[in-house]
């Protein structure tokens, strides 16, 4: 889940230029608030929902001004007390840095930001973070040993079973796997063992937007619900799920038991995880929530798997470049996907069917590597994915003129490319430029649209010669209003 950042800043444009940069960073939301009134609503929001940012940046001029000062009423807050506090300022002195310091800022930036001043933005929102990390494994460690000894109490055999699943820190098995586990007095050491084994990462796309339009008790209920029925389908296949990291899953298929067939199990589960979004989405729908969607890349390879940690704090992980190539084709996804890497390939080329390679850039890899979009699997499953409902993007009466920026990763890799919007849709965006400007796109590029105030991320699906059709990966609240466009209701 990404951290986000607050902006303080009544001039639009110096708004406009920290929030693309922040956005950028991939890890990091802005939220941008213009007035003292728009603070003090998000403020009380952030005290009631416990959903505090992780870093504050206020701009010096508007801070400081008669109908502003943000940087006073937000010392006035217990609440935001130890939350880090930047200023950005069009030109520093040393009365400006003094003034900026008196104020109570622990860094002081020069506008617009630098490379190195959106390195110290990353790096202090993560150190925030990792506090209230640290503060709520204490909490629930407290919890955790609390119920412990209860049951304990109560019935010794119970006991057993639940400390060691405490001692994993909550995370899924089937009851077939804890029952092997549970029999093998080494099942609860630190330590592990390399074994291949094929890696499942699934993510919601757009997530991040939505849920800024729905209240706390939305955001849990929507996530819980999707969740759950994924961790059903997963642990159907004899997955283990080890880690849930925001909105996204990460799963293993072959431990901690080895598994015959644990390739055509991940991509089952996989393809039954997409099918079931249809039911997920009828919920959402029912209860007034917007639909989801989630992206899935599946790797095979050896990995380290087992418990790791200390005698204090333990938890079941697997550890390996299997995990980090299946992350980063998973990133290459779209909603409704499902990419698989070309060992899961080899391993089902009798019975797996794909209607598409693409070739990807992997960091710390020289070679491009091919991943399959998969359509079905037969042998010891006959499933297919189902067909989506078509989402055509419709024409706009007038084009709308906007500014794409290029991405590679986390990284903004060429800047401000004139574009028209063509044509939108609930999930899709048609864009057109200049002809001697579409050869810096590429199929899966992954973009940064901005429009007036507002801005989608997007992946390039197909291209051509003189258009290019997107799939959002992120939207901003008002973003397709801003195109001329207004979203099916429900969606």
């Amino acid at each position: 889940m990404k951290r986000d950042v607050w902006v303080l800043c009544n001039s639009r444009v110096d708004m406009v230029e920290a929030q693309r940069r922040i956005n950028a960073s991939g890890g990091l939301r802005a939220i941008c608030l213009l007035s003292f009134e728009a603070l003090e609503k998000a403020a009380e929001r952030a005290e009631k929902n416990a959903e505090m940012p992780s870093l504050i940046i206020a701009d010096y001029d508007s801070v400081c001004s008669e109908e502003f000062k943000g940087v006073s009423f937000l010392e006035s807050k217990p609440a935001f007390v130890g939350i880090p506090l930047f200023f950005m300022v069009g030109k520093r002195t040393e009365d400006v840095n003094l003034a900026c310091y008196e104020l109570g800022a622990t860094v002081v930036l020069s506008k617009p930001f630098t490379d190195v001043d959106m390195t110290r933005v990353e790096r202090a929102a993560m150190q925030q973070q990792m506090t209230r990390n640290y503060e709520k494994v204490l909490q629930k460690q407290a919890m955790e040993l609390t119920a412990a000894k209860e049951i304990k109490r109560l019935n010794e055999q119970l006991s057993v079973r639940n400390i060691l699943l405490h001692q994993i820190l909550g995370k899924f098995f089937s009851d077939e796997v804890v029952d092997v586990i549970l029999e093998k007095p080494e099942g609860v050491a630190i330590g592990g063992e390399k074994r291949v084994v094929t890696v499942m990462m699934a993510d919601l796309r757009g997530f991040t937007s939505l849920s800024e339009r729905l209240s706390a008790d939305e955001v849990v209920s929507v996530l819980n619900h999707y969740l759950s029925e994924m961790t059903e389908v997963i642990m159907k296949y004899k997955g283990t799920i080890i880690e849930f990291i925001g909105d996204a899953i990460l799963a293993v298929f072959g431990a901690p038991l080895e598994a015959e067939h644990a390739t055509a199990d991940a991509v089952a589960a996989a393809i039954e995880m997409q099918n079931r979004m249809a039911d997920i989405n009828r919920f959402n729908r029912e209860n007034g929530y917007p639909d989801i969607e989630a992206g899935i890349g599946i790797h095979a390879g050896e990995a380290f798997i087992g418990n790791i940690g200390s005698e204090q704090f333990m938890r079941y992980n697997v550890i390996g470049q299997v995990v980090n190539l299946c992350s980063r084709i998973q990133t290459y996804s779209v909603g409704g996907q499902i990419l698989v890497s070309q060992q899961v390939m080899d391993c089902l080329a009798d019975c797996l069917s794909v209607k598409n390679s693409i070739e990807i850039s992997m960091k710390g890899v020289h070679e491009k590597l091919s991943v399959f979009e998969v359509e079905g699997l037969s042998g010891i499953y006959e499933y297919a994915l189902a067909e989506a409902d078509e989402d055509i993007p419709v024409k706009l009466q007038s084009p709308v003129q906007a500014t794409v920026f290029l991405l590679q990763g986390k990284s903004v890799v060429k800047d401000e490319i004139p574009v028209t919007i063509l044509a939108v849709s609930d999930h899709k965006i048609i864009i057109g430029c200049e002809q001697k400007l579409m050869k810096d796109f590429s199929e899966y590029q992954d973009v940064d649209i901005v429009l007036k105030d507002q801005n989608a991320y997007a992946k390039v699906i197909k291209k051509d010669k003189e258009s290019m059709n997107l799939h959002f990966t992120f939207l901003s609240e008002f973003f397709l209003k801003e195109c001329g466009y207004e979203a099916e209701e429900g969606k």
